[in-house]
């Protein structure tokens, strides 16, 4: 009998403590929201596609008391910008939301950022088991500041011409170091920042791939070099060369043109790369609307929030607890849980350096023969 009532007064004490805990929660939300409504406004910074505009801009309509003033800007000129602003003494931007590598190499290192969980409120934000893998994923080493919020399986590391090549001739990357393609291949050029940054840490830190493969690519196979995406395009679109490595997102531009240019899915046996496209945010440090930067970030997160990015961007929110059917080709796109990637945006890939002078030495290489 005693037992019995221990039981019952641990269960009731859990679930006072749920309930207390609860509630304190919906007592800080309501603080904030009435903090943010006399702050009136949120700054928010993100990469200049139409897709990140428009599902940021659905922010507006669940919180139309607070006016979002929404600026887009590549990631480094936003880098920039910050660090600029500052030394004149000027603190002007609440949130960023686009790519990683400036945030969580060059702003969080500078001291720009603050720790992003701080404004977690809404349970649902908190909850962690609502993402893929049950847990958060971030790009910055000490897990605080860069937030991933979306992550999808990319398989633009390979495009090629189908008119001139079958998908079932490249099974592996391995196969492009086969003779007949000697001459053929085009690239963007993976030395320069940005661009190819996720293809490299792809090649560079798979175990199946590795330095070996991007020396021997570079170096055997009079690979095309070009800073110019669309340069790249028009060559593999017109057949002049038949296969091009880092074009990105031409591809699909080119596809919606009805050109005769398509990602090489066929290639399975290296294994497959996440990436982050603009799905990262961060809190500014000394945000100057910080209770509205709160709600923005809480509102980003929310199931509510990762519908509308992921219904704008096409891009594969990391919530668990959202369909996934609408993602165009979401079978080869959305990540399986118990699936194994190279999550390219992970602060364990962060240095390109040892893959970009391998690329140096290769293509010197090339020129002595």
């Amino acid at each position: 009998m005693k037992k019995s009532v221990g039981l019952l007064s641990l269960f009731l004490f859990i679930d006072l403590s749920a309930s207390t805990e609860a509630a304190e929660q919906s007592a800080e939300w309501q603080k904030t929201l009435a903090a943010a409504k006399t702050e009136k406004e949120v700054t928010v910074f993100c990469e200049p596609t139409i897709d990140a505009q428009n599902a940021l801009r659905e922010f507006q309509k669940a919180y139309p008391e607070i006016q979002l003033k929404l600026f887009p800007i590549g990631a480094r000129d936003f880098g920039n910008r910050v660090l600029a602003e500052r030394r004149a003494g000027k603190y002007l931007a609440d949130v960023f939301s686009g790519g990683t590598t400036t945030p969580s190499q060059v702003l969080a290192p500078a001291m720009a950022l603050d720790s992003i969980r701080q404004t977690f409120t809404l349970p649902e934000v908190i909850d962690e088991s609502l993402w893929f893998k049950k847990r958060f994923h971030f790009a910055d080493q000490e897990s605080r500041f860069v937030l991933l919020s979306d992550a999808t399986v990319v398989s633009d590391l390979l495009t090629y011409n189908t008119k001139l090549v079958r998908p079932d001739e490249i099974r592996s990357l391995w196969d492009l170091l086969q003779p007949k393609w000697k001459g053929r291949i085009i690239a963007y050029d993976p030395r320069l920042p940005g661009g190819a940054s996720n293809n490299m840490r792809f090649l560079y830190y798979n175990p199946r791939l590795g330095p070996k493969f991007i020396q021997r690519l570079f170096s055997e196979m009079d690979i095309v070099i070009s800073s110019d995406r669309r340069q790249l395009m028009d060559w593999l679109a017109s057949g002049r060369y038949p296969l091009a490595l880092f074009v990105g997102r031409e591809v699909e531009t080119a596809k919606q043109q009805g050109l005769p240019v398509e990602e090489m899915y066929s290639v399975k046996t290296d294994g497959a790369m996440l990436t982050s496209g603009a799905g990262s945010v961060t809190l500014i440090n000394r945000a100057p609307h910080y209770h509205a930067a709160k709600v923005f970030i809480n509102w980003f997160l929310s199931r509510d929030g990762q519908i509308a990015w992921q219904k704008h961007t096409d891009r594969n929110s990391l919530r668990t607890d959202i369909a996934k059917q609408a993602i165009t080709n979401w079978k080869e796109r959305v990540p399986r849980e118990d699936g194994d990637y190279i999550f390219t945006n992970l602060s364990e890939y962060d240095d390109l350096r040892p893959g970009r002078k391998i690329v140096e030495e290769a293509l010197a290489k090339a020129k002595q023969k």
